[in-house]
């Protein structure tokens, strides 16, 4: 165990060429400019925060707060600004810092606007940050290096591999393998709004279930692997554009494809980059300077990867299907790997009364907030607390909040997921309570 600590840390303390990781910051530079704009032109300030009746905050992340609308128009216009600072390699930690924290705050106010490829992107950031990825192919004007130690593009590479391959875990289950579920649903919903009928068929839902399943599990390896590079760069290519053609217009995948396919040069030959790409940014032979390695690094990313391999099984520790209570659903690459049809109706019952009063959840939440709760059932309480607090300023007597909820998972006949005798404004849903509110499913 010593001698294999031994040779990685010395692996990890060598320099390599900074090619690669310096391709890699200037395309995914672009990447944050490209999302930070869409930001921009979709509104996503008034629509998401100054219109918005209720947020959903993360737990221990209650204390943030969104700044005034031209506060949060100016923070994106400031985003936009850093990862151009980013992708030109200048002031690059400051930029890379600035974006990454004000980046994850945006994600963070709201747990409804959370998906993975956010939340990809922080950790991604997060990793640029302490690299030295202005060393090629930046505007730096002093200090550039000749080198960088091998842990800065090794935990980039790791957190890639980490990623698709714990997705492929979370595909192995009988939905995905045997009943083809959600591809079967997805393949539906696309063949209906474009009206391709060739694709919905068992044909296409069975193979794009498992080569989906198979891509995930084996790409890493593939990119990292000299001899299998080329090949995998190629699937890579193909299978993100597809992933994009198919999902644009039925789902919220964004430029996620695009993000996954600026992270291609991480994993390419260093030296042979810097030689193709010698036209574009020539050798200067005048840089001799190398990197300073810090082994203290090298101890900290290594703990950080342990944590991204073991977070996403969390939910192994909870009683009930992660997908069906939400416990450990969240930060842990479950991608595409269920749908849900859901009836809901939530009811006001003043105190001492039987009668049942609806409400109508579209006066208060928006698109993304009314899926979301359908989803996931930590919404629920939240949902239930705000509605009685409606209830308490019409002036109803002390009223508790009842739902009618049930739920069809990956095409099943619909259950109730939530108790219908439970007053909903009184239940908390965290970890270790006991959500007794919440109906098991049976599998």
């Amino acid at each position: 165990m010593f001698q294999f600590w031994r040779t990685y840390k010395s692996k990890m303390l060598e320099e390599v060429n900074p090619s690669s990781l310096g391709l890699f910051r200037i395309l995914i530079g672009f990447i944050l400019f490209i999302q930070t704009v869409s930001f921009m032109s979709d509104d996503f300030v008034t629509k998401n925060f100054v219109d918005s009746n209720i947020r959903f905050t993360f737990s221990s992340f209650e204390f943030l707060e969104p700044l005034s609308e031209q506060g949060m128009n100016l923070l994106l216009f400031a985003m936009m600004i850093a990862s151009i600072f980013i992708m030109l390699g200048r002031f690059f930690k400051i930029a890379t810092a600035f974006f990454g924290l004000a980046f994850t705050y945006l994600w963070l106010l709201d747990k409804s606007y959370f998906n993975n490829h956010y939340y990809f992107i922080s950790l991604l950031v997060l990793l640029l940050l302490i690299s030295n990825a202005d060393a090629w192919g930046s505007l730096k004007g002093k200090n550039k290096k000749a080198t960088v130690p091998y842990y800065q593009v090794f935990a980039l590479k790791a957190q890639i591999f980490l990623t698709f391959f714990i997705a492929g875990i979370n595909k192995i289950n009988y939905y995905w393998m045997v009943k083809h579920q959600p591809m079967k649903h997805i393949l539906e919903a696309k063949s209906e709004l474009n009206g391709y009928d060739w694709l919905n068929s068992s044909f296409f839902s069975g193979f794009f279930s498992w080569s989906g399943l198979l891509f995930d599990l084996s790409i890493g390896f593939l990119l990292w692997i000299p001899k299998t590079r080329r090949l995998g760069v190629s699937i890579f290519i193909v299978f993100n554009l597809l992933n994009y053609w198919l999902f644009h217009d039925i789902g919220e995948i964004g430029i996620f494809p695009f993000l996954l396919l600026a992270c291609i040069p991480i994993f390419l030959n260093p030296i042979k980059t810097s030689k193709k790409l010698e036209w574009l940014v020539p050798n200067k032979t005048k840089i001799t300077s190398k990197s300073t390695s810090n082994p203290i690094l090298v101890y900290i990313l290594s703990g950080f990867l342990v944590l991204q391999l073991v977070l996403p099984f969390r939910h192994l520790l909870y009683e009930g299907h992660v997908d069906w209570n939400g416990l450990g659903q969240r930060f842990s690459w479950r991608m595409k790997i269920m749908y849900k049809e859901v009836d809901m109706h939530f009811y006001l019952v003043e105190k001492g009364k039987t009668d049942k009063l609806e409400v109508n959840l579209g006066n208060f939440l928006n698109d993304k907030q009314y899926t979301n709760l359908m989803y996931y059932p930590d919404f629920i309480p939240l949902v239930a607390q705000y509605i009685k607090k409606i209830g308490v300023e019409k002036g109803l007597k002390d009223p508790k909040v009842l739902v009618d909820f049930k739920v069809g998972f990956n095409g099943n006949k619909k259950m109730i997921l939530v108790d219908p005798e439970a007053d909903l404004s009184k239940v908390k849903y965290a970890t270790g309570n006991e959500l007794y509110w919440l109906k098991s499913k049976v599998w």
